[in-house]
């Protein structure tokens, strides 16, 4: 199941943007989560993330129990699209529903509502939750469900061809999955389009973002310089995950 939409997000509180170097996810026009990629010897990622206790969007009884029991037709697929659109801002997405592979991790956030930089090994494809509280019999509970046949759904945010994708809905979900070491079902929305930054764009967005690492901005600065080869990258996620019908 496939379908692109418009919006013009005039309530939306989420925008996303980036390309495949770099990705930066606002809330309420707040930067709360910046990746990017940096060829030190081998990939790896520099982050700035805010930790934040509860999830980014609220998902009213209808949409949830869809995503808790898992989508039986399109008809469901469609109200979870047109649901979570109204979350968003301007801009062309496609959502797609997929099934994708097993032992994929996260990237850890930080624990407190505060922003934290940190670096890690990035090889190619990351997932990071936007919400760092957990509980653990959740987790169990949706472990339980998924051993017995119900693939609840994973909501996933990134941008054209950017190996970065986010959390919207669905952490404790994804935990359960892992447990249970099984694909995982997800909407991925696609935010469709590229935009680069420019270096002065990006030092004043990580600063503004309390990053303080020098590193981080040396090498940012230093990968700029080079971003035609990220223009040349991209991502097809059909190629990448199973597309379900």
């Amino acid at each position: 199941m496939k379908r692109i939409i418009e919006t013009y997000g005039k309530n939306g509180v989420l925008e996303i943007v980036g390309n495949p170097q770099e990705t930066i996810l606002y809330l309420k026009d707040r930067p709360i989560q910046y990746s990017w990629y940096a060829e030190v010897g081998s990939t790896w990622r520099y982050h700035i993330a805010q930790g934040l206790n509860k999830q980014v969007i609220e998902v009213n009884i209808t949409i949830e129990n869809i995503l808790k029991e898992g989508i039986k037709n399109e008809g469901e697929f469609l109200a979870i699209t047109e649901y979570f659109t109204s979350f968003l801002k301007y801009g062309k997405y496609e959502f797609g529903y997929y099934e994708m592979f097993e032992g994929i991790n996260w990237v850890e956030i930080p624990k407190e509502e505060q922003y934290s930089s940190f670096d890690y090994y990035g090889g190619c494809f990351d997932i990071t939750p936007t919400q760092n509280s957990i509980d653990n019999k959740r987790v169990e509970e949706y472990k339980e469900q998924i051993l017995r046949g119900f693939r609840p759904v994973i909501i996933l945010l990134h941008v054209e061809n950017s190996w970065m994708f986010y959390i919207l809905d669905g952490h404790h979900k994804f935990c359960a999955y892992g447990k249970a070491n099984i694909k995982p079902h997800t909407i991925i929305i696609t935010k469709k389009g590229n935009d680069y930054k420019t270096i002065e764009e990006t030092i004043q967005l990580a600063k503004a973002m309390k990053c303080t690492k020098d590193e981080y901005i040396n090498q940012m600065t230093s990968e700029k310089k080079n971003f035609k080869s990220y223009k040349g990258k991209k991502l097809d996620l059909e190629k990448t995950f199973k597309l379900l019908e």
